[in-house]
C-alpha cells in the first residue's frame, strides 16, 4: 500500500484527526469492540487508502497488512497486554491472540467497506479449528515420539533445493504441513533410530542411514551435515516427515 508508513503511524502516532462526520477520538484512542474498531478505522483512514484496500481480494488485503498495519492494531492497541476493552471484547467471543484479533478487525473492516457481511460467528470459527487443529497434532505427535523405540527403522521424506557453493550439494528440506503424500518429495532417507531426545517443544531423533538410494540428489546436505549411508543425522519430527517402516 503506498501510504502504508502514514496508515502504521494512525495508531502509534500522538497525532489523531477526524474526517467529515466522524466524531474527534482522543489522543492514542483505542477502540472498545469490533464495531468501534471499524468505525475507527473508517475515520482514520483516507479514502484512497480505503480504495485501494477495498478493492483488493480479501484474503491478499488482509495477508498484505499484518506485518504493517496488523502490527501497529496489535501494538498499538495493547492486544499483547490483553487487559483493555477491545482485548476482552474478543476474549469474551473465544478468540485469545492477537494475531487472530488484528485479523478479525482487518477482515470485518475489508467486508464492510464492500457492504458485505462481517459474519463474526464464521470468522472465530475459523480460528478456534485451526488452533483446535494444532492441539489434537501435538497430543499426536508426543504420542508418536512414545511410541517411536530404539532400533525402529524410519523414512525421512525430504525435498531440496540445489545451490552452487563449489561443492555442488543440495540442501534438503521437509514440507511438513504442506505436503501428505510421500510423491510430494524427491528424497526418501531411511535409517534407524539409535537416539531420543525430548528438549522443550522439539522431538529429536538421532538416525543412523542405512539407505539412500531413494533419493534424487547428488551429495544432499541437511542441517549443513552430509546425507550418505552410514553416517547419522538428526530430524525432529515436530518438523521434519517421518514415517515408521
Amino acid at each position: 500500500m503506498k501510504n502504508a508508513i502514514t496508515v502504521i503511524l494512525l495508531f502509534v502516532s500522538v497525532t489523531v484527526f477526524s474526517q467529515g462526520d466522524c466524531k474527534d477520538y482522543k489522543e492514542n484512542y483505542i477502540p472498545k469492540n469490533l464495531k468501534d474498531a471499524i468505525e475507527y478505522l473508517n475515520c482514520e483512514w483516507s479514502e484512497s487508502d480505503k480504495t485501494e484496500f477495498k478493492n483488493k481480494e480479501e484474503d491478499e488485503a488482509v495477508t498484505e497488512l499484518h506485518f504493517g498495519t496488523g502490527m501497529g492494531i496489535r501494538n498499538g492497541w495493547e492486544l499483547w497486554k490483553g487487559k483493555n476493552r477491545i482485548s476482552r471484547f474478543f476474549k469474551s467471543k473465544g478468540i485469545t491472540h492477537p494475531d487472530d484479533m488484528s485479523s478479525i478487525i482487518l477482515t470485518s473492516f475489508h467486508r464492510d467497506l464492500n457492504n458485505k457481511p462481517i459474519d463474526l460467528k464464521g470468522q472465530i470459527s475459523v480460528y478456534q479449528e485451526y488452533w483446535n487443529k494444532l492441539k489434537n497434532k501435538k497430543k499426536s505427535l508426543k504420542q508418536k515420539f512414545k511410541e517411536l523405540e530404539i532400533g525402529t527403522v524410519v523414512q525421512v521424506a525430504f525435498s531440496g533445493s540445489w545451490r552452487y557453493d563449489g561443492t555442488d550439494t543440495t540442501t534438503l528440506h521437509s514440507y511438513l504441513y504442506t505436503a501428505d503424500d510421500l510423491s510430494d518429495f524427491e528424497c526418501l532417507i531411511e535409517g534407524k533410530v539409535i537416539e531420543k531426545e525430548k528438549k522443550k517443544k522439539r522431538y529429536n531423533l538421532t538416525i543412523e542411514i542405512t539407505n539412500c538410494d531413494s533419493c534424487e540428489y547428488k551429495n544432499p546436505v541437511f542441517n549443513k551435515k552430509e546425507v550418505e549411508t552410514g553416517k547419522t543425522m538428526v530430524v525432529d519430527i515436530a518438523y521434519e516427515k517421518v514415517i515408521i517402516k
